[in-house]
């Protein structure tokens, strides 16, 4: 079986936020294991980088467990490519009025231009999914998914980092617990872990919302001018 070539979206979504959340990590055991670290040699950078992309799969594993049990069911109450053309859930996905009626007919020109039978499709969820999927693969065919790919990365890149944040809290109460030292310095970077995890979240659900809008809109470009 061929590898997959190591992309740039592997580098952002993956390494980057592993060598990130790594460095966390080691911050929160340095108090207590920094001479062990020390004692190792040349190699515990090839180890770092190693474990760091391992992180940085898991995160990216359990971000997308966490999208589907909760963002998606109890934020916006259903998968975003199901509810962005519903006229009671779009402003969930949707900047406005005005992008879901550009939207509807994306949908319109879609069914009339590929001639889809909407009496094979079950319901209007599926419909909406089966005209998303149409916008990113005609953008993809054309090049033209450069802005919202970049969204993707830094939506992708802030729930790693909103995880990691979570995760070293953990971490750092387990510390405090266990040997019952240096709480200050403890109890102050879980506050600042806290403030980021919370920026981190904020950045996740805008950049998926602004990715959703960028393909929608550079659809339309495509579209007028076809």
């Amino acid at each position: 079986m061929q590898l997959k070539k190591f992309n740039i979206f592997d580098f952002f979504t993956m390494l980057v936020p592993g060598v990130i959340i790594s460095i966390l990590f080691c911050i929160s055991l340095s108090y207590k294991y920094y001479e062990t670290w020390n004692t190792f040699g040349s190699e515990k950078y090839t180890v770092f980088i190693i474990i760091s992309y391992l992180c940085g799969v898991a995160m990216q594993q359990i971000g997308n467990i966490l999208d589907e049990k909760v963002l998606y069911k109890y934020i916006y109450g259903g998968h975003p490519r199901e509810i962005f053309l519903l006229k009671d859930e779009y402003n969930k996905v949707l900047n406005s009025e005005l992008s879901y009626n550009e939207a509807l007919k994306i949908r319109e020109h879609i069914i009339d231009k590929y001639e889809i039978n909407c009496k094979n499709i079950k319901n209007i969820k599926q419909l909406n999914v089966l005209v998303f999927s149409y916008c990113l693969i005609l953008e993809e065919k054309n090049h033209l998914t450069y802005k919202s790919d970049k969204m993707l990365v830094i939506s992708e890149m802030s729930r790693s980092l909103f995880l990691g944040c979570i995760f070293t809290l953990f971490l750092n109460f387990f510390m405090i617990y266990k040997y019952k030292s240096y709480y200050k310095f403890y109890m102050i970077e879980s506050i600042l872990l806290l403030v980021l995890a919370f920026i981190f979240a904020y950045r996740k659900v805008q950049y998926e919302k602004y990715r959703y809008n960028s393909v929608l809109k550079t659809f339309l470009v495509y579209m007028n001018e076809k």
